[in-house]
């Protein structure tokens, strides 16, 4: 995997968790309407491909959150600023008392960083 790739990856997670909490409502209103009674064949198999497609998603989600504690500090919550509390750059440098321009920077390192760890791991 190249850097472009991770990059990549990682903003598919963050859609990911934005489909995810999409899917959840759905969930809850498909719940709501089992519970007052309104069933339908539909409605069940609608309810079981949403609950397959957030297994998915919380498989990757775990996957990332793994990655992200083999980092050591800053780079750790730089990460999970970013990727996982989905914060910009401005407000994690905001957080972490950096210039913005250093928190690019160590962001770049921490993409180097889980580049290094992704690739010894396919090794």
């Amino acid at each position: 995997m190249n850097k472009e790739e991770l990059k990549n990856k990682l903003e598919e997670y963050w859609y990911d968790n934005k489909y995810l909490e999409e899917k959840t409502k759905e969930i809850e209103s498909i719940n709501h309407l089992i519970k007052i009674g309104k069933t339908s064949n539909l409605i069940i198999t609608t309810k079981k491909h949403s609950e397959m497609e957030i297994s998915k998603i919380v498989k990757k989600k775990k996957y990332i959150e793994t990655l992200f504690q083999k980092l050591i500090q800053p780079y750790q919550i730089l990460m999970y600023l970013r990727y996982i509390s989905f914060l910009t750059f401005d407000e994690i440098a905001d957080r972490m008392n950096y210039s913005t321009k250093r928190i690019y920077q160590l962001h770049t390192e921490a993409l180097n960083k889980l580049l290094d760890v992704i690739n010894i791991k396919s090794a």
